[in-house]
């Protein structure tokens, strides 16, 4: 019997992978604790995709449901709230960037702020607030991007390549890659481009691209990121999550 039966919708691939491999990393790759199923929502049918993990009577249960579009999550958890509620799930949780065409609508200054935070976040939760499922119901941004998480566990790009120390960084693009993501970075997904530049890779959201960087991290990673006091919308995201 499931300890907790969760669903997460996510508006791309980027945000698919992670929450993934967030979940492996962060459940040590047991089977016993952690199951997977992985689905494409298109014109309201939902396909199987990579990469499953455990199965359905695991204690802990997620289905990661990839929308494609980071104006159709809100409307997608929404409308699959009654099927979820009947088939049992404990949670649905939304996530989507906070970084999208919508927001550059908000800021001809191309730059992050938190008012314009605030009034999406409020408008998400009094969409959740008219469901008759609002007490399963959670919607996350990253902010700015799932990337933004990333960049704050940026110990690993000496992992990438040993020169890629915070001093180079900051020498070659001016970029402070210790602080706090959540604040500085309008566009992380350019910045995290920018610094594999930098090594001669590349980085362009695609799957094997955001794969190979997720495929890295630990649970001593995520639990430095928790601890660090950066990144606040992952912390809240997290406990969401893993109720913890």
């Amino acid at each position: 019997m499931n300890r907790r039966k969760v669903a997460v919708f996510v508006e791309g691939q980027s945000e698919y992978i992670f929450v993934r491999d967030f979940l492996c990393g962060w459940y040590n790759y047991d089977s016993s604790l952690l199951g997977i199923e992985c689905f494409s929502l298109r014109s309201d049918r939902f396909h199987s995709v990579p990469y499953p993990f455990g199965d359905r009577e695991s204690c802990n249960y997620y289905q990661i449901v990839n929308v494609g579009n980071d104006r159709s999550v809100l409307s997608k958890m929404l409308k699959e709230g009654p099927r979820l509620q009947n088939a049992g799930f404990h949670q649905i949780i939304g996530l989507s960037d906070m970084y999208s065409d919508l927001y550059h609508e908000q800021t001809r200054e191309r730059r992050i702020d938190i008012a314009i935070n605030q009034r999406f976040i409020k408008a998400h939760r009094e969409q959740l607030d008219k469901s008759l499922q609002k007490d399963l119901l959670s919607y996350h941004f990253a902010i700015m991007e799932v990337e933004a998480w990333i960049l704050g566990m940026y110990q690993f790009f000496q992992r990438v390549d040993p020169g890629l120390t915070p001093h180079f960084i900051m020498s070659q693009l001016q970029i402070d890659i210790t602080s706090d993501p959540e604040i500085s970075f309008y566009h992380p997904a350019k910045v995290l481009a920018d610094i594999y530049h930098l090594a001669d890779r590349q980085y362009d959201k695609h799957l094997d691209e955001i794969s190979a960087i997720t495929s890295q991290f630990s649970k001593e990673d995520y639990l430095s990121l928790l601890d660090s006091g950066k990144c606040n919308s992952f912390k809240e995201f997290v406990e969401d999550l893993v109720g913890e």
